[in-house]
């Protein structure tokens, strides 16, 4: 089939009118892709925070009573045998009203039910928070220690204002 110069034309006209018109009908659902991206996602590792036993483990933190605006050190001591026993640490810093506060450092981070989550892995057994700059009264710590299997144990620390 032969085409004249003339269609041609139109339809190097046409071309970029498809490709426009395509491209406004996906740009809402690649800005929507972005934006869910971004979300909250939930790590793997929260779907064993769901059946807890009481830690038997320890957890020392310092500074012990809670200031705004410091970071502390918290670190996990497990005097069982770890060769090949546990897996990875998630640690959590909670307000009393149960919501997220401060900031996690020396670990990778990640989200569990809207909670911001320290991730230790098995070779790391510190990590320093920083509390926010506001007026709270206390902050519970709460340290996950997933083990294979199925099982996790959790020890939760309150850190309160000094009197």
């Amino acid at each position: 089939s032969f085409i004249s110069q003339g269609q041609v034309g139109e339809e190097e006209e046409e071309a970029p009118k498809g490709v426009m018109a395509a491209f406004l009908l996906l740009a809402p659902l690649l800005l929507l892709g972005t934006a869910a991206g971004q979300a909250d996602t939930e790590m793997e590792e929260c779907l064993w925070l769901r059946n807890v036993t009481e830690g038997n483990f320890s957890v020392l933190i310092t500074p012990e009573t809670y200031q705004a605006n410091k970071t502390y050190l918290v670190t996990i001591n497990d005097d069982r045998n770890q060769s090949s026993s546990s897996g990875p640490l998630l640690l959590q810093a909670l307000s009393p009203q149960n919501s997220s506060v401060g900031e996690w450092r020396d670990a990778g981070t990640g989200s569990c039910s809207s909670v911001l989550t320290a991730v230790l892995n098995t070779t790391q057994s510190s990590a320093r928070w920083t509390s926010p700059n506001s007026d709270l009264s206390s902050v519970h710590i709460r340290v996950y220690l997933i083990h294979p299997g199925n099982l996790t144990e959790l020890k939760t620390w309150m850190l309160s204002r000094g009197k």
